[in-house]
């Protein structure tokens, strides 16, 4: 669920908390089918002890987490080696485009991810419905690495220049212009009239009163924690109490 989607269902009585149970049941189909803890939850973008939390049964908890979680399928014949567990592939295309229009070029995302230039052009043009979980990792991963840094940091200027002129052409946006980068369902929000750092504040705030924890707003808004503080500190706006 977006944060506009959330804010809308709150004022239509609809909760954006959940019981445990349908994901605490499929958590336990994918451990009796060999997935461990680590796997499931970088399945389903939240942490380990979220996962054990959950299964526990310990408290609500968001929708957009269960369907998460409920999107995570179990490897084929239990085996995991390298995780072959997948999910849904938006997420991941997204990160690729985002570091395009970044200025990160495609065979410079290949080479630093290691996987062959095909499969980042495939991802980039959403060849895949859905996605490896390591393969979702990596990506992330660098993403997390690379979001906030200057493509000239690690290219030319002008293999940078043509990298976001070659994302502009296909109309690629920035990770900021999702409010749930991995929500398959999103579009993509380009007002020009709120800028990145009072959106995050404003987004920080609606994620604080559906229950998220740090980790849960940092997925959600698909960037890190740090920024989410550096956002505050420029806005001038104290971050709002919750629990983590």
């Amino acid at each position: 669920m977006t944060t506009k989607h959330a804010r809308h269902a709150r004022r239509a009585g609809i909760t954006a908390t959940v019981t445990p149970d349908r994901a605490a049941h499929h958590i336990h189909h994918l451990r009796r089918n060999g997935m461990r803890d680590q796997h499931i939850a970088a399945a389903a973008h939240v942490s380990a002890p979220t996962i054990y939390r959950i299964a526990r049964h310990h408290g609500p908890i968001t929708r957009a987490v269960e369907q998460r979680i409920l999107e995570v399928t179990a490897p084929a014949g239990g085996d995991t080696a390298g995780c072959t567990a997948t999910l849904p592939a938006a997420g991941t295309c997204r990160r690729l485009r985002a570091l395009v229009v970044q200025g990160y070029p495609p065979a410079i995302i290949a080479i630093r991810l290691g996987m062959p230039r095909g499969q980042v052009h495939d991802l980039l043009h959403a060849r895949y419905a859905r996605v490896a979980v390591h393969v979702a990792v990596r990506v992330g991963q660098l993403y997390l690495e690379w979001w906030d840094r200057q493509a000239e940091q690690h290219v030319t200027a002008a293999a940078a220049a043509k990298a976001r002129t070659l994302a502009a052409s296909y109309g690629w946006v920035p990770a900021a212009a999702w409010d749930y980068i991995d929500d398959p369902a999103a579009q993509p929000d380009l007002g020009g009239t709120v800028s990145r750092v009072q959106a995050v504040v404003e987004d920080t705030a609606e994620l604080v009163l559906e229950g998220l924890s740090r980790e849960g707003i940092a997925v959600r808004l698909g960037i890190q924690w740090d920024a989410v503080r550096q956002a505050h500190r420029r806005a001038g706006v104290p971050l709002p109490m919750m629990y983590d």
